[in-house]
């Protein structure tokens, strides 16, 4: 059985060696956007905490009667409550990403 497992690691490594390209090949290649995922995370729940502020603001107007309507109000908590959900979820499958690659057997 060990024997097999080396004999598919050997193929895929070779595979991996083949497909992978060479150091002037990844040269011609575009990067991404230039920003990291830790970046593009970070801005999110900034984002995301920005409008949980915002929708507080305007509760705090409508209790004080400086809204004029009642809708922007709702709006707010809406969007506020559906982008924290939205980033749960994200928290949650990286929690899950992570959990999984610590059950992997190397």
């Amino acid at each position: 059985m060990d024997s097999l497992k080396l004999d598919l690691m050997k193929m895929a490594q070779t595979q991996y060696r083949q497909a992978a390209p060479s150091v002037s090949e990844k040269a011609d290649v575009p990067r991404g956007t230039g920003l990291s995922f830790e970046d593009l995370l970070e801005s999110s729940m900034k984002r995301v905490n920005d409008l949980q502020q915002d929708s507080d603001k305007m509760v705090n107007k409508l209790a004080t009667g400086d809204v004029e309507d009642i809708s922007e109000v709702v709006l707010s908590a809406q969007r506020a409550e559906f982008a924290l959900r939205l980033i749960t979820e994200v928290r949650n499958k990286l929690v899950d990403a992570y959990q999984q690659l610590g059950r992997m057997s190397v």
